[in-house]
């Protein structure tokens, strides 16, 4: 597919970024987009991909206007490899490759798109390591390159567009890497537009063409091996043994006498005849030959022997008719591919996080020490507050160590999912609800253990408690994770979304109930936004409905017992009912239950809403 861009204009802000920008890029060729930094490649590359909007001019495909449809057909390789750091390479692709390819293709026809690819990119040997981050030791710069491309080529795109693949490598492995995708374009046939800043000279003679920006206007756009000589006709000449990519940015930076010079060289040569832009494509050149009354149905031209124009009409008519059946068919793959694929991924990088060794770790420390502290609590009156300060801890623990470590991690996550929402890979409703449902089991394992051995070491209040003790803790968990998932979400980054924790936590925790159960009449309503005191509430409740009685406390001199039990005969027991009642502890089980439920589908629901409307990735319209 040839792509040609005329008179591109572009204005961000009120600025103008492009300044009639015009070029074109040619089946089985890389076009090289060079200029000094600001120069506006990117932008360049965002508006052919469509993530900038095209403010005047016109970017065509064969002669076909640029459209959402067409769009889909091409690749953009993005500068930053964003990965999930714990998955495989092989995972990785696997995934891509079943959630962007069509339903109808098995699972053994997947596997060999992906094994081919794997051949292509030359990343046979890394197939089985980790992608791996700045903490775990994966795929070195140059393979998450060749991974970024190979997550993209799974969908046999037309065009593939890379910003800077190179920047951040070693001269070997970016030459490689150049060389690759220069192979690929020719034995593939595909159009292939990259930006690069400052290459090698090896690198810079791999590219077939070249266009050179220079503060959103074009400095030069033809044959690579020709921008030198195209210099010194502008009375800019080289000197030898000198890179010419060196050479050329550097003369464009040195002062603005010398880049209006070139600018100027550049704007005579588009008005000279053979500016190939001007050059009417081959669908124009088809179209004098085949006139439309006489050209033969398009069913027949598939069965004939047909030449190179031939070629280019057919594929002309095949991405007309694919347009036609997929122009209301946004996604590549159903709703329920989408959430089972998305599940099963979230499942594997959570899996990852809450299993390491130091989350174990962790758990098991936490677990021998609170039992040990608290290890078969008499039921007596001077250990009440013990007991209530252990309550108050399990729920503490169990509902503030989710939070915080969502608001943590989805920020991360972020970056993955924005790039896969940039290119269209899956509904947003599909990964949330995936993201909903692949951490549920692994989130209530934790409390599952914890409290299991908590409960039966310390000696809390019977098996029916216990199960319910269980079931109201695994609630503030996900309570715990929804609010953390919600700060995570509006927060633009990990220190910002850990200040606003750090300070729902304190509050949380202050007007939990057990540093204080008096709050002043104007602060008192302010306790029911604390997830964690309807929690220690119920397990309140649930310590001491029908319960043991707790033995008085010891009278003596200067202190007695708090409880008119106590104090108005003889008995030397208090009915657990007299603590509830104490503590204030008025309602019955469920009332403490129900705004748990409250919290987890609020903050996720406003989640969503937020992701979706307030946080949709920049798409030009």
């Amino acid at each position: 597919m040839e792509l040609v861009f005329k008179h591109v204009n572009v204005e961000v802000d009120k600025k103008l970024i492009l300044n009639n920008v015009s070029g074109l890029a040619s089946p089985g060729e890389l076009l090289a987009v060079m200029g000094p930094s600001g120069a506006g490649k990117s932008t360049l590359l965002n508006t052919i991909a469509g993530r900038i909007p095209l403010s005047s001019g016109t970017i065509t495909v064969n002669g076909h206007s640029i459209t959402k449809d067409l769009r889909r057909k091409l690749c953009y390789v993005l500068q930053q490899d964003i990965f999930f750091s714990s998955l495989t390479l092989r995972e990785t692709l696997q995934f891509t490759a079943k959630i962007r390819l069509p339903d109808k293709m098995s699972n053994e026809q997947i596997t060999s798109k992906v094994d081919e690819i794997i051949q292509d990119l030359d990343l046979t040997r890394c197939v089985d390591t980790i992608m791996g981050d700045v903490w775990m030791r994966g795929l070195s710069g140059g393979e998450k390159k060749r991974a970024s491309i190979a997550c993209e080529l799974v969908t046999d795109p037309v065009m593939i567009l890379l910003d800077e693949p190179t920047s951040g490598l070693d001269y070997s492995t970016a030459f490689s890497l150049i060389e690759m995708l220069r192979s690929y374009a020719r034995d593939h046939n595909k159009t292939v537009v990259t930006t690069i800043h400052q290459p090698s000279s090896s690198i810079f003679y791999q590219f077939h063409k070249l266009l050179l920006i220079s503060d959103g206007e074009l400095a030069y756009f033809g044959d690579t091996g020709k921008v030198v000589d195209f210099f010194h006709k502008a009375d800019v000449s080289m000197d030898s043994h000198y890179n010419p990519a060196d050479f050329i940015l550097e003369k464009l930076k040195e002062d603005e006498k010398t880049r209006l010079k070139i600018v100027s060289a550049m704007d005579q040569m588009r008005n000279s005849s053979n500016w190939p832009v001007k050059l009417r494509s081959s669908e124009d050149l088809l179209d004098d030959e085949i006139q439309p009354e006489t050209a033969p149905p398009a069913d027949i031209m598939m069965e004939q022997p047909y030449n190179e124009k031939d070629s280019v009409r057919v594929s002309l008519i095949e991405l007309d008719k694919t347009d036609d059946n997929t122009q209301d068919q946004k996604w590549p793959t159903g709703f329920i591919t989408q959430y089972t694929q998305l599940t099963l991924r979230g499942f594997k990088t959570s899996k990852s996080q809450i299993f390491s060794k130091f989350k174990l770790i962790e758990t098991v420390t936490l677990t021998i020490i609170v039992s040990l502290i608290w290890f078969q609590l008499p039921r007596t009156e001077e250990t009440l507050r013990d007991r209530m300060g252990l309550l108050f801890y399990m729920g503490m623990h169990l509902g503030f160590t989710p939070l915080f470590d969502t608001v943590i991690a989805f920020p991360l996550e972020r970056m993955v999912i924005t790039k896969e929402r940039l290119a269209g890979w899956y509904r947003l409703s599909a990964y949330y609800l995936a993201k909903m449902t692949s951490e549920l089991v692994l989130i209530l394992i934790q409390p599952l253990i914890f409290i299991t051995i908590i409960y039966w070491c310390v000696g809390l209040n019977g098996v029916s408690s216990y199960y319910a003790t269980l079931g109201t803790l695994c609630l503030h968990s996900l309570a715990g994770q929804s609010v953390g998932l919600f700060l995570g979400i509006v927060s633009m980054d990990i220190r910002k979304g850990m200040t606003q924790a750090t300070i729902y936590i304190m509050v949380t925790m202050l007007l939990g109930g057990f540093y204080t159960r008096s709050l002043p009449v104007w602060l008192d309503w302010m306790k029911h936004l604390s997830f964690q005191w309807y929690t220690f509430s119920a397990l309140l409740y649930l310590e001491f409905y029908d319960g043991p009685d707790l033995r008085c406390a010891v009278r003596t001199a200067v202190s007695e017992s708090q409880f008119s039990t106590c104090l108005d005969s003889n008995s030397t027991s208090i009915p657990s009912s007299e603590v509830l009642q104490f503590y204030s502890i008025n309602y019955p089980y469920w009332t403490y239950i129900l705004p748990l439920f409250a919290f987890i589908f609020i903050f996720r629901i406003a989640g969503y809403f937020i992701l979706k409307f307030k946080q949709k990735p920049n798409q030009a319209k």
